[in-house]
């Protein structure tokens, strides 16, 4: 009896207290707002826990997905043993691909010398005057040059067109071990009436070993050559053979055949004769410009013996600079030239810093074709060091061969190509698992749709 009153009493102070707080809020009916609050809530809350539950679901399949994923199924081992197996077997086609086509021969070169134009002509009287400056003359030499018969990059017409645009007049073609070169061009020289009116040929060779490098000069047969290491008395015997053939020998590039070889702490060219021995032996001269190189012990020598002082350009490549022309006063043919040269009547200009002009080859489309392939010896080479040392131009090699497997870069190789392979696999798996869960938000979107659509019908 006494509790009904105070519950009476209790359940009337609550909406007074509420509709105080609605009219101060400036609300016009705040009973109905709070029956439709409560009406609200009522409504939301189910709508809402059946969200969560259905996100509840998804989460936890998902959960489920990923962890069945983190212990990897044999299908998974079986795909990742697939895929390893086609990366060890790219690698293998590709190194050897890339490796057999580093060593096979008469393939095409990056650099195409079939178009070359030399568009310049060089006047060297015009700013420099010869060694001994009161010599005359009308000839300017070239004493050393090659051609496409040994390791030059130019044919013996191009190597003519070169010699004429560089302001030379005469020119000795001396090829490696071979005579073919000199008497191609000379005879191109001579039966062309362009080329016979600018320059003469003077064939030759340049006997070439690993002890020294000779050019033999006006002979009109190759001597033979060899062993690739040949004795004080093999030396000999070519200096003899070339005076019987009516020829001179003159010794070239002392200072680079001195020239420590890269590798190896011994010289290019080892056990090189000495100047004193050479002329014991009957050269005729020395190579006293090389290039840019001025060597100025061979001049000594050379002046104290009174022996042939010649220069050469040594030219291979057309872009290269002429650092130095032999003068020489002489009507325009070979006997009258050598002549002169054997009296020692020459002097010589000379240029430290070289002609600017130049001459550069064309891209090979034929390489350009192949370069994919072929520059995957360039780089596999770098699991090896492979060297020679210097070639004697007669099938060996000079040094003794130096092979070393590079055991670190292989080591980086396969930890980066192990890291690669990972982020592969992750990134992998991040897509599989996003395409997942794509696939179920989708599948339960359209099961939403499905049942909501069987409600409203």
């Amino acid at each position: 009896m006494d509790e009904a009153p105070v519950a009476t009493t209790t359940m009337a102070r609550v909406p007074s207290e509420s509709l105080r707080k609605k009219r101060s809020s400036g609300s016009q009916d705040p009973l109905a707002e709070a029956m439709a609050a409560s009406s609200s809530t009522s409504v939301s809350s189910p709508l809402s826990a059946a969200r969560r539950g259905r996100a509840s679901s998804a989460w936890a399949s998902m959960r489920s997905w990923l962890a069945r994923r983190m212990v990897p199924s044999q299908a998974y081992l079986m795909g990742l043993l697939l895929r390893l197996s086609v990366v060890v077997c790219v690698l293998g086609v590709l190194i050897g691909i890339g490796l057999g086509l580093r060593y096979t021969d008469d393939l095409p070169t990056a650099a195409d010398y079939s178009n070359l134009v030399f568009d310049w002509q060089v006047n060297p009287r015009s700013y420099l005057t010869p060694y001994n400056q009161s010599f005359q003359y009308n000839i300017l030499l070239d004493g050393h040059s090659h051609t496409n018969y040994s390791d030059g990059k130019m044919n013996p017409r191009q190597l003519l067109d070169w010699h004429i645009a560089n302001g030379f007049n005469a020119v000795m073609v001396t090829d490696h071990n071979t005579l073919s070169g000199g008497q191609a061009a000379e005879q191109l020289a001579l039966n062309d009436d362009y080329y016979r009116e600018r320059i003469v040929v003077i064939p030759g060779m340049e006997y070439s070993c690993c002890r020294i490098h000779m050019n033999l000069i006006g002979i009109n047969e190759t001597i033979q050559v060899g062993p690739p290491v040949p004795t004080d008395q093999d030396l000999q015997a070519v200096i003899n053979r070339t005076h019987a053939l009516g020829g001179i020998v003159i010794v070239n590039h002392i200072p680079w055949s001195n020239t420590t070889q890269s590798g190896y702490d011994v010289a290019r060219l080892p056990n090189h004769p000495s100047i004193e021995d050479l002329v014991a032996w009957g050269v005729d001269g020395f190579e006293v410009i090389n290039q840019g190189t001025f060597d100025t012990i061979s001049l000594a020598a050379a002046q104290q013996h009174n022996l042939i002082q010649m220069i050469g350009s040594d030219v291979h490549d057309p872009s290269v600079p002429v650092n130095a022309w032999l003068a020489v006063n002489s009507t325009m043919d070979k006997a009258s030239i050598l002549a002169e040269i054997v009296a020692r009547r020459t002097s010589f200009l000379y240029d430290p810093t070289g002609t600017p002009q130049r001459a550069y080859p064309s891209m090979s489309a034929a390489y350009d074709r192949l370069s994919p392939l072929t520059l995957l010896g360039d780089y596999f080479s770098m699991f090896y060091s492979l060297n020679k040392g210097m070639y004697s131009f007669q099938g060996t090699f000079c040094q003794p061969e130096q092979f070393q497997v590079n055991a670190d870069v292989i080591g980086w190789f396969l930890f980066w190509l192990i890291l690669m392979i990972i982020v592969f696999e992750l990134f992998r798996t991040m897509v599989l698992c996003a395409a997942r869960a794509v696939t179920l938000y989708y599948q339960q979107w359209r099961a939403r749709q499905r049942q909501h659509a069987l409600s409203d019908f």
